[in-house]
């Protein structure tokens, strides 16, 4: 796949929909099929075409997502001279059959199947689907994963732990614009392929590594997401949060200690943070002090009261004074 690497991840986006009707499948087919994505596309007959594309990168891995009208993804021999050799991990939400060294294999909705650029292959999804598509160089993970050609074309079903966190990690990116700590950028791509190795079948010593690193990243990333998503129940404690992910309370609380703080003290300072952005925010100028702290999170008004003065040096109804003082 022909993409121009950036250094943050930052999204590249195109969509038919800006084309007209016409111009769609000969724009698309020539410029991403033979330029970009290197591959023949043949829409489903009677079907209007449709395909949005965004793509994300740093140098040596790049993650695309791609939504489809029903269509046949064909990387020709002729396509395969152009010496690109990147292993692809892709999931579709809707099922379909791929064809590489003389073996179809079929695929069902949210499975996941490995591919490489290097040989040619045939991909049919006869519905529309969304894509998403893991590229990395073939030498980064041949050093991890056993007997690494042995792993194409297997399909890796979705309750495989490693690749929940692989797709949950590439989904939080989709909602990021791009890394402003280039720092960050390249620890989330080795994270990427730390989880992708794991999915794949990382060796002993490999996988003690990517466990400790980017399996462990992004099962903090994934809590501190349900947290977000979770605060104003009064329950969420570090016993939920831990049978959600599988894992030991100690373990959650042991992702947390390695960011010098508590569970307790992170999900705390979540709260008070929504409570704040809540009480300076007009849309909210008709709630109490009492609502806001329910919503945020807070069962005890009062507890409520004084760690907002502790964090933030005020009451909340003197910081609303302050910071609304016309509602």
């Amino acid at each position: 796949m022909e993409t121009q690497a950036n250094n943050d991840f930052r999204p590249v986006r195109f969509s038919t929909g800006e084309l007209p009707e016409r111009d769609r499948i000969p724009f698309w087919r020539e410029f991403f099929g033979r330029r970009v994505f290197r591959t023949e596309i043949e829409p489903a007959p009677d079907v209007p075409f449709h395909a949005d594309f965004t793509v994300r990168s740093v140098p040596g891995l790049c993650v695309t997502s791609t939504l489809l009208s029903p269509v046949r993804l064909t990387r020709t021999p002729a396509l395969v001279a152009d010496g690109d050799e990147a292993v692809a991990l892709f999931v579709a939400t809707a099922g379909g059959t791929v064809v590489q060294r003389g073996r179809e294999t079929e695929f069902k909705a949210d499975d996941a199947l490995v591919m490489t650029a290097a040989e040619a292959s045939t991909c049919t999804v006869p519905s529309a689907a969304r894509y998403r598509c893991i590229h990395v160089a073939p030498g980064a993970l041949a050093q991890l994963v056993p007997g690494f050609d042995d792993v194409l074309l297997r399909r890796i079903v979705p309750y495989s732990e490693a690749l929940r966190y692989l797709l949950s990690y590439v989904r939080l990116m989709e909602e990021q614009q791009a890394f402003t700590d280039l720092d960050l950028a390249r620890a989330t791509a080795l994270h990427l392929r730390d989880l992708l190795a794991l999915a794949l079948g990382a060796t002993r010593d490999a996988a003690v590594i990517a466990e400790g690193r980017g399996l462990r990243a992004a099962r903090l990333k994934a809590i501190k997401r349900y947290i977000a998503d979770n605060l104003d129940n009064h329950r969420l404690t570090v016993g939920v949060v831990a049978a959600r992910h599988r894992v030991t309370p100690r373990h959650v609380q042991r992702l947390f200690e390695a960011e010098g703080t508590t569970f307790s003290g992170y999900v705390l300072g979540q709260r008070l943070s929504r409570a704040h952005r809540m009480l300076a925010d007009p849309r909210y100028a008709g709630w109490t002090v009492s609502a806001i702290a329910l919503e945020a999170g807070f069962g005890d008004v009062s507890y409520f009261n004084r760690r907002f003065r502790g964090r933030y040096g005020d009451s909340p109804t003197a910081f609303r004074g302050c910071a609304t003082p016309n509602s």
